[in-house]
């Protein structure tokens, strides 16, 4: 069952594959680019230094030593738009040139709390630089698709490092830095482990196809949760958000592509396929209510807060938040894939053009595709892993608990295994987002906001 996962984003045909989106190392000594949000951290066996741990307000599961990925928060989507050549720059895009030896050092930009930490460490950072001898400069630095691409986008046009090795955007995100030639096409020699280990429905996605640019980093849905002692009822459909019985007590994504594709689906259209006649008529829909008073706000990760607490009966959600308030916050509330159809998300590793240390990105990317990295990893986040294994290993780990008198352990385990892969049934039921072209992109942004603002 796919109950608890909360957080996803580009929807899957069958035929298509999604990635994930991964990769944001640092410079050793390096200082951080310019806006960087938060200090580097060194993650080496020994002595090296860590920024505190977020609060509780912040992530809340901090409390309970389980973190919380934050939701991608963003204003639009810049898919590449292969079918409008006039649409892509004619910037070129850097050829991959690892270093023809190991430099020692790598920077990766990564979102806040979306790795396995414990007491101030992140233990597979660790084993990484002990099996390499790579040290890792971890920088939480990607807290917006869009706000993250403003602040890397002045470098990159200039032709100048970003300060980053390596960066971890979502598929949209991925598709429009693509679009721009800011990425540096991987050299997949030096990828066995991803070569050998990647699922395959999370390989040649709709937004790289063939992989070309990206590896995933973990994936998750886009759908509804809601708290069954609060709606009086199961919640089936996107509709329901609507429901006049809600008012006040129903929460939407401040993404606006989430939002908006998601709306599309429960009028029948597939978000790829979508017209600007079916963007209006999903924004009308939209728009009607929120001037009615329906929703209590437009949420990034905040709406775990609101949820968790019962201040949001029903709320659009990402798949592996719920997962973690399932166990951790509220054990009453419920994920659902809508029945018009939910949104596969997937964020991804990728190098940007002018990396100083891409040899070390590459060992770094390609060790997140081993089960002994990715085991550990996915039994503290609760995300779709793409490596292959990793779901039957999380259970033998699960069953070698109850056999070691830890049921607590085993039943923690046992539920991130069950519920953080999605079933076939269930991914028959997810959907792409569109490829927008910067003039559609616009033209939704405008769409949306007039909805935010009432």
């Amino acid at each position: 069952m796919f109950d608890r996962i909360a957080g996803a984003r580009t929807q899957l045909v069958l035929s298509v594959a999604l990635t994930v989106s991964v990769v944001g190392c640092g410079i050793a000594a390096q200082s951080q680019p310019p806006g960087s949000a938060s200090a580097p951290v060194t993650a080496a066996p020994g002595g090296a230094t860590h920024p505190p741990a977020a609060s509780a307000t912040a992530n809340p599961a901090a409390s309970t030593g389980v973190a919380q990925p934050t939701p991608r928060s963003s204003n639009g989507t810049g898919g590449l738009n292969t079918a409008n050549p006039s649409a892509i720059p004619s910037f070129t895009a850097r050829p991959a040139t690892p270093q023809p030896t190991i430099a020692g050092t790598v920077s990766w930009a990564n979102w806040p709390v979306y790795i396995d930490t414990t007491n101030g460490t992140y233990p597979t950072i660790d084993q990484f630089t002990s099996q390499t001898g790579i040290q890792v400069q971890y920088h939480e630095d990607i807290n917006d698709n869009s706000e993250f691409f403003g602040k890397i986008q002045p470098d990159l046009q200039a032709g100048r490092s970003t300060g980053y090795d390596m960066i971890t955007p979502s598929d949209w995100m991925v598709a429009k830095l693509i679009r721009f030639g800011y990425l540096q096409p991987l050299d997949k020699s030096l990828l066995p482990n991803w070569t050998a280990n990647a699922q395959d429905v999370l390989k040649n996605p709709w937004y790289d196809p063939g992989n070309t640019y990206s590896i995933p980093w973990q994936a998750g849905i886009v759908g509804i949760a809601y708290n069954p002692k609060l709606t009086g009822r199961d919640i089936t459909s996107f509709d329901d958000l609507l429901d006049p019985a809600f008012a006040g007590r129903s929460g939407l994504f401040s993404e606006m592509i989430d939002t908006m594709s998601l709306t599309l689906l429960s009028d029948g259209v597939k978000p790829e396929d979508a017209t600007m006649d079916d963007v209006v008529a999903a924004q009308q829909k939209l728009l009607a209510a929120a001037q009615a008073g329906q929703f209590r706000a437009f949420y990034g990760n905040d709406y775990y807060d609101a949820l968790a607490a019962g201040d949001l009966a029903v709320t659009m959600a990402w798949s592996g938040d719920i997962s973690q308030m399932q166990l951790y916050d509220n054990p009453d509330v419920k994920f659902v894939i809508p029945d018009t159809g939910g949104l596969l998300f997937v964020d991804n590793m990728v190098i940007p053009n002018f990396s100083q240390h891409p040899a070390d990105a590459y060992k770094l990317m390609d060790y997140w595709y081993t089960l002994q990295a990715a085991v550990p990893l996915t039994e503290y986040i609760g995300y779709f892993s793409p490596v292959k294994g990793v779901q039957e290993a999380i259970t033998a780990d699960a069953q070698q608990a109850t056999a070691d008198g830890k049921p607590i352990k085993a039943a923690h385990l046992t539920q991130i295994a069950n519920d953080s892969f999605p079933t076939q049934e269930e991914l028959q039921n997810v959907y792409n987002y569109k490829n927008l072209t910067e003039d559609e992109e616009r033209q939704w942004n405008d769409l949306f906001n007039q909805i935010v603002n009432g």
